[in-house]
């Protein structure tokens, strides 16, 4: 046998071993996983090609995937060679809230390339030492003292609002919330302006290089080497392949600078304005002496404020856009709205505080609503618990992935009938499920558990100061806008509206 004799023979010993391999996993998946029993589809327990079709190509649509699979198959659905998915809001908080000591799946950790963040921490211990450092700063009383902060951003927005109105040009109102959420989230990590809000139209805002960063995870769940590969390329080249990484290169570029300046124990010498009266989270962060010197590394600090501002910008932004639509969209709503803020407010011009506005009921209303339709997180949220779960006739074995969606929460009929409805009243007087229950007990948009969103008070805080201002002070009319430029179409992790959408654009017709 000659040497092309040989390796033909030994590429065929390598064909027919990497065949039985193939062939033998997929007999263990389908006869003797652990997860053998559940019901699914066949092709879901071999591979996960089908997770790549629907959100790689197909863009973000395996949420609504696993919804078809829930018609066919029930509540509980294998929907992965090794996970699980439930979908039954009565389940909800055993698996976020009463299953103990929970662990987050680490395949899913590393979407945004930012895998030493508190956000993308499997394993609890780690979480729990990350999370215990950061809530000092978004604890209520620190967002209270923010409140002035938040307040001269919404006193700027509502300046170029009127602006506006006096020259009855049509604007993005949703850029407008984009560029409020982005700079008060930066002034409070870093006391660092980019001044969003005073660009030409709102252009500049973060909320776009996020999103591109977000669509772009599906691909790097799949293949997580992809992101390691490019963001080892020079950057010029990748801005040429996708512009909107530019300004995440520049976001990153400044953290980092911001971060070794800290480290340094100096103040940072940005060009951009700075206010050193404003609490800096990082600066007290990198001062906490109960914080672990290696949970203070400059890459592992950036990876936190790259999550905690991405976070910060597009969950607000898009729960503001997607309520302002609604409100505008429905003339009864805003004019019972503007009723209740006329009462309260009784000179549109004077100072609001956020305890005040939360005693408004159809203002709170309308928010929760916002908040309902918005989706902070459009995604499924894969937990390990340590030790079995039960749902219903199935044990679940221990360390096994399940996950749920806040989407099928937010749209269950038994609990929010007229789901895709924007229903103020159904949160007044007070608010319960057609079988009694209290209708809080299903408010997950902000998840349950130790994994709870982080910056829960600088949302509500935002969100009331920001709504009761300008929906007090403006009357709005819709400009080439209608119901799908603000209804989930793809899931990103973050939620999207069709993808040619515009935004909330409007025109201000009035000023109180």
């Amino acid at each position: 046998m000659g040497l092309s004799g040989y390796i033909s023979y030994a590429i065929g010993i390598a064909l027919l071993t990497w065949t039985a391999y193939i062939l033998g996993l997929v007999i263990y998946r389908l006869y003797f996983h652990p997860l053998a029993k559940l019901p699914g589809p066949k092709y879901a327990a071999i591979s996960r090609w089908h997770e790549y079709y629907h959100d790689v190509v197909r863009k973000g649509q395996f949420t609504f995937a696993i919804q078809e699979y829930h018609r066919k198959y029930g509540p509980i659905v294998r929907i992965v060679p090794d996970e699980i998915h439930i979908q039954d809001s009565q389940f909800y908080d055993t698996l976020y809230t009463k299953a103990g000591r929970v662990d987050k799946y680490d395949w899913m950790a590393n979407r945004f390339n930012s895998d030493q963040s508190v956000f993308a921490a499997p394993a609890a211990d780690i979480h729990a030492i990350r999370r215990k450092a950061l809530n000092p700063f978004f604890s209520r009383q620190r967002i209270l003292n923010l409140e002035g902060v938040i307040r001269s951003k919404v006193d700027l927005l509502v300046k170029h609002i009127d602006d506006y109105r006096k020259t009855a040009r049509p604007f993005s109102l949703s850029r407008g919330f984009m560029a409020l959420a982005g700079d008060v989230i930066m002034q409070y990590c870093f006391s660092l302006s980019y001044d969003h809000l005073n660009s030409e139209d709102f252009k500049t805002t973060f909320h776009e290089p996020f999103m591109a960063a977000s669509i772009s995870g599906h691909l790097s769940l799949q293949f997580p080497i992809v992101p390691k590969i490019l963001f080892a390329l020079p950057e010029s080249w990748l801005e040429k392949t996708e512009p909107l990484f530019g300004l995440i290169f520049q976001l990153q570029s400044d953290m980092r600078a911001q971060i070794e300046a800290l480290l340094r124990g100096a103040d940072s010498d940005t060009k951009q304005e700075t206010e050193k009266s404003i609490p800096n989270v990082f600066q007290e962060l990198i001062r906490d002496p109960d914080l672990p010197a290696s949970e203070k590394r400059l890459r592992r600090l950036q990876d936190e404020a790259q999550l905690v501002i991405g976070a910060g910008i597009t969950t607000v932004g898009w729960a503001l856009s997607v309520g302002a639509f609604h409100i505008i969209n429905q003339p009864n709503i805003y004019t019972r709205l503007r009723q209740e803020l006329e009462e309260a407010i009784p000179d549109p011009d004077q100072e609001i505080h956020w305890t005040d506005l939360e005693k408004l009921p159809y203002l709170t209303g309308c928010i929760k609503e916002a908040i309902r339709l918005s989706y902070p997180v459009a995604s499924r949220n894969p937990r390990l618990a340590a030790k079995p779960l039960v749902y219903k006739d199935w044990v679940i074995p221990a360390r096994t992935p399940v996950s749920m969606t806040i989407v099928d929460v937010n749209n269950d009929e038994d609990i929010f009938p007229r789901h895709e409805v924007f229903n103020p009243e159904r949160w007044i007087d007070p608010p319960k499920t057609k079988d009694g229950s209290s209708l809080d007990r299903y408010w997950v948009n902000f998840q349950k558990g130790s994994r709870s969103c982080l910056g829960v008070n600088l949302a509500w805080a935002e969100l009331y100061l920001t709504y009761a201002s300008v929906f007090r002070k403006f009357r709005f009319e819709l400009f080439e806008t209608d119901q799908s430029d603000v209804e989930l179409a793809h899931d990103f992790a973050l939620p999207s509206p069709k993808l040619d959408s515009k935004g909330v654009r409007v025109r201000c017709t009035e000023r109180a």
